[in-house]
């Protein structure tokens, strides 16, 4: 792809083998259906919030394969993913969690509902998927500023949902999802990168791997230590393809255990499989863990050189 071309190999992005690759990448019939799905923002209610299925995943997908906001139908689907903004950040459909009543008979919601929050551990998503897919605009500098200004320790911006606030009082520390959400903004803003912001963002995930055990139900076992995208949850891959960004982050034991991670799994040709998969991408090759995937690979390079400055392969 044309990301490949530009980030592993630095063709300038308006050479002629970046623009060739781009044209082939928006001509592919898996790229131009998973667009138009995108036209049909958020229809209804996720019942969790890692359903690969969920819109903004796949307009996520589609800018880190290197569409812009101008490719294909994509202008509309801005159009709509900006549409519902509460506090100056952009909402996603669903209810925030309550506490059950006690005595009170549990009744399903409402999937098809017009309701829209903001919570920490989504909306950010929505913010940095706007910043890749080149968007400029008022109201997005608003929720850089906002999702900055939620960071002043390491805190940060906490949901506080019921399920979590017994380990919160105890702990006192942030969630290491919401944190790894806002480094994934503050990467793609140059003044944020180094910033205070960042590194109070950083502590929860750093307290993740000291404490030893689940954080507000995050774990670090098996399902962790994954090579599976799309990044709908908190993983390896995911943490190291953030981390990485930031150069203070690097000489970390966190981060040096995740490349280690990450070197020791090449086969012997250099590349890598998905060791997990989400179904509905079957068809794609980083939902194939019989067979090594382009993509995976590409992102394990693109981590390596960022880490290494150049490759180690």
């Amino acid at each position: 792809s044309d990301v490949y071309k530009r980030q592993i190999l630095e063709y300038a992005e308006y050479s002629s083998k970046a623009k060739e690759a781009k044209t082939d990448l928006l001509k592919h019939p898996l790229i131009i259906a998973m667009a138009e799905d995108t036209l049909n923002w958020q229809p209804r209610i996720p019942t969790r919030n890692n359903d690969p299925k969920i819109t903004y995943f796949k307009l996520q997908m589609l800018a880190q394969f290197g569409l812009k906001h101008t490719d294909l139908m994509l202008t509309e689907t801005v159009y709509k993913a900006t549409d519902h903004v509460i506090d100056d950040m952009f909402a996603v459909r669903g209810y925030e969690p309550e506490k059950p009543k006690k005595g009170e008979k549990y009744e399903k919601p409402d999937l098809t509902a017009d309701v829209w929050h903001v919570a920490p551990c989504n909306s950010p998503s929505l913010t940095s998927i706007l910043l890749e897919l080149g968007v400029q605009d008022a109201q997005l500098n608003k929720a850089i500023e906002k999702l900055r200004d939620k960071w002043l320790d390491n805190i940060g911006w906490f949901c506080n949902y019921f399920f979590v606030n017994s380990q919160f009082k105890k702990l006192k520390i942030g969630c290491p999802i919401a944190g790894l959400k806002a480094l994934e903004v503050f990467s793609l803003v140059p003044n944020l990168k180094s910033s205070v912001f960042s590194n109070n963002a950083f502590e929860p995930i750093q307290f993740h791997k000291d404490y030893g055990k689940s954080l507000y139900y995050f774990g670090r076992s098996k399902k962790f230590w994954t090579f599976k995208y799309p990044y709908v949850w908190y993983n390896a891959l995911y943490l190291t393809d953030v981390l990485t960004r930031f150069e203070q982050f690097k000489k970390t034991t966190l981060v040096k255990e995740l490349i280690q991670w990450i070197l020791e799994a090449q086969n012997d040709e250099g590349k890598y499989k998905p060791t997990s998969m989400y179904m509905p991408y079957k068809n794609w090759d980083f939902a194939d863990k019989k067979n090594t995937s382009p993509w995976i690979t590409f992102l394990c390079y693109r981590i390596l050189k960022r880490y290494f400055g150049g490759f180690k392969v």
